[in-house]
């Protein structure tokens, strides 16, 4: 688009910006501009005048701003209308799943290639978003994944009682819905988990990568995590410290024997997402937060907070540096009903 490229490089250089547009694009709502930076320009100053580039550009939100190292260039993305609806079952009918021991679809990029996510590689994520920001309805898209494979047994921490994840009781999901039994499901995972070990060593064999089949994966996903903690620090609490240590003890080791953990929550301040926590949970997603402090404590950098909501999200983990897409859209009954393929 080289009236869009011209149209960045005259408001670059309006706001004293020494950098150049070298390729824009637009797939569905998202414009993609490609900028190269003089020797010298610092990416804070872009950061500095993102609101300016989006008033500029008239998009309805400030453009989320990240780098590629590798090729020398930093990526402005710009929304220039609503997000679209995918829907998931479509794109995942369409799309070509790619090689690795547990891949998932999650949606779709500003490029309009295929959001894939090796769970195995991630090996553990941290999921942030605020109300309407489209986390539960990627919380239902990881669950969709996982009952379209016969290789994967699903562990579920609802604290809304159910409402969440209840429904998936019909789908042999194991689901728990308080503090109490959350403790329970993760010790007993971590038993699990010590058992897989044993199971290694006499099968001479070092992870689940080196033997696919030797064990089912166990995927568990633990939504409203805040809620959780704060049960976990108060001090009447006979289990006081136990959720944290269980999360951090699971994590340290489970990857080797195919077991991952998704930790979701609406609040990613620090009283909840801790630095233990987030030191064994090295891949990161981010749907629309209230602030930037809340953009930084999740994904170590601010953006989050200029996200769309309704699915628009950035993801960084193994194969994504602060990459955004568009979260596929399903329900929980759709998901309910879906077969193993």
């Amino acid at each position: 688009m080289f009236e869009n490229t011209g149209k960045i490089n005259q408001i670059l250089s309006s706001l004293n910006i020494k950098a150049n547009c070298i390729e824009a694009a637009q797939h569905r709502h998202i414009l993609s501009c490609k900028l190269h930076l003089s020797v010298g320009q610092r990416v804070r100053k872009l950061e500095m005048y993102s609101r300016e580039l989006g008033l500029a550009m008239q998009s309805i939100e400030a453009p989320t701003i990240s780098m590629d190292s590798k090729n020398g260039h930093v990526m402005l993305q710009f929304a220039m209308k609503n997000a679209d609806v995918l829907l998931f079952d479509d794109i995942y009918k369409k799309a070509k799943q790619p090689d690795g021991l547990l891949p998932f679809l999650f949606g779709e990029c500003g490029d309009g290639t295929s959001m894939w996510v090796d769970m195995a590689l991630n090996p553990h994520m941290l999921i942030a978003g605020g109300t309407g920001s489209g986390k539960s309805t990627l919380l239902h898209v990881i669950v969709a994944n996982a009952l379209r494979r016969d290789d994967v047994w699903l562990n579920l921490v609802d604290p809304k009682n159910g409402v969440e994840f209840g429904v998936y009781e019909n789908n042999n999901a194991n689901v728990v819905n308080n503090y109490a039994d959350t403790i329970d499901m993760l010790e007993s995972l971590q038993i699990e988990m010590e058992k897989r070990y044993k199971i290694l060593r006499n099968a001479g064999v070092q992870g689940i990568q080196q033997s696919p089949y030797i064990f089912p994966k166990i995927l568990t996903v633990i939504d409203e995590a805040a809620d959780l903690m704060l049960q976990d620090k108060n001090k009447k609490n006979i289990h006081k410290g136990r959720f944290e240590e269980l999360l951090c003890m699971i994590a340290q080791k489970s990857r080797a024997v195919g077991i991952y953990l998704v930790l979701a929550t609406q609040r990613p301040s620090v009283d909840v997402i801790t630095g233990l926590i987030k030191a064994n949970f090295p891949a990161r997603l981010a749907c629309k937060v209230s602030s930037s402090t809340d953009s930084k404590v999740i994904l170590d950098q601010t953006g989050a907070e200029s996200l769309l909501g309704r699915g628009d999200a950035i993801i960084n983990n193994y194969n994504n540096n602060y990459t955004r897409f568009q979260v596929a859209y399903t329900t929980p009954d759709e998901v309910s009903q879906a077969q193993v393929a």
